[in-house]
């Protein structure tokens, strides 16, 4: 599971943090020159920042003068007060969260999106022969505290649903083919079906409720006085999106890196979620430019949040994301198929 919405309390500590910190601070100079520059990772180390281990291993960002180190997510760590508070130049949450640490008043904006088909989803046993969300009312949902998704499904289908806290495993759906069980496609899904369980996976998107999701962003303060480094690592980090997807050789570099720096994620595990999270990344304007925003998806999403209740006041995409530093990097121009045997 991956979460990426804060709760108004773990907001709240981070305006607290930021507004008594040096939000501004810029990346110092590493012993050999280069710039250092730290990434916070949207979750432990694995193919969700495929990308940027791919740009590290290739040397992208030497070629830009950066000294990028990658940093674990997960849940114990807030990149959005390391962000907030000049500790790291680029972090990642979902659009949501976005929204919410601004409306805390902490100074975050956004320069790009991976996902632009938003992954997170639910599966159901295929045995039940379920393959959409009209078929899961009156179920028990086992969903994360926050999803938005669930609340969407209901206002635009009409069912009726209980839920049940997503605490991390997938042991009782597996044991249960009556729930509905929130995941991705990458994670959830795979120990589904390495647990021998066949699923049905669908994302909330398939109902219109289609945010960006692992958005990475920046301070107000970061990108006003440091365009240049954010431009380099937007470039050398888009490349190697390009070369993670659409290069097996790279893909094989990458992932021997991330699952060295990550020792409880298998190379089955990683290779399943290089091959299923693609096309979710390259996903409408992600096949012409990679991390594309656009102005329509943002007002889209305000709209369904204040359709939902979420907002307490209706704030201006254009405030919320500077897309201007994003490369021309396109989609791969065809997506090789994972090594043989590799899950």
């Amino acid at each position: 599971m991956k979460t990426s919405v804060m709760s108004a309390t773990a907001l709240a500590l981070v305006a607290v943090s930021a507004c008594g910190s040096s939000a501004s601070s810029s990346a110092s100079s590493s012993g050999g020159g280069a710039k250092a520059f730290k990434l916070v990772l949207p979750w432990y180390a694995d193919p969700e920042g495929g990308g940027f281990f791919a740009a590290k291993a290739e040397g992208l960002y030497k070629t830009k003068n950066l000294d990028v180190t990658l940093q674990s997510g997960g849940p114990q760590v807030s990149a959005t007060q390391l962000v907030a508070a000049g500790r790291a130049q680029v972090g990642f949450t979902d659009a949501a969260g976005l929204i919410q640490a601004r409306e805390q008043g902490i100074p975050i904006v956004a320069i790009g999106a991976l996902y632009q088909d938003n992954p997170v989803g639910v599966m159901v046993h295929a045995s039940t022969g379920i393959t959409s969300f009209a078929g899961m009312g009156g179920k028990t949902w086992v969903v994360q505290t926050g999803q938005l998704g669930p609340e969407w499904v209901k206002k635009k289908t009409g069912i009726t649903f209980s839920t049940q806290a997503y605490q991390g495993s997938i042991a009782n759906f597996l044991k249960k083919d009556s729930l509905v069980q929130q995941g991705w496609p990458t994670n959830e899904a795979y120990t589904a079906q390495k647990a021998g369980v066949k699923v049905n996976f669908i994302p909330f998107s398939t109902s219109g409720f289609n945010p960006y999701n692992d958005i990475f962003f920046t301070s107000e303060s970061y990108l006003k006085s440091h365009r240049k480094e954010l431009t380099d690592f937007l470039a050398a980090s888009m490349q190697g999106w390009q070369d993670y997807m659409g290069k097996v050789s790279v893909a094989k570099t990458a992932n021997t890196a991330i699952t060295k720096a990550n020792s409880q994620l298998t190379s089955q595990a990683a290779w399943y979620a290089w091959d299923k999270q693609r096309k979710y990344v390259i996903a409408g304007e992600g096949k012409q430019q990679l991390g594309a925003m656009t102005p329509q998806r943002w007002t889209t999403f305000i709209d369904q949040m204040k359709q939902l209740g979420q907002l307490k006041s209706t704030p201006k995409a254009s405030d919320l994301y500077d897309a201007s530093l994003l490369p021309k990097v396109a989609a791969p121009a065809s997506l090789p198929a994972a090594p043989a045997g590799s899950y």
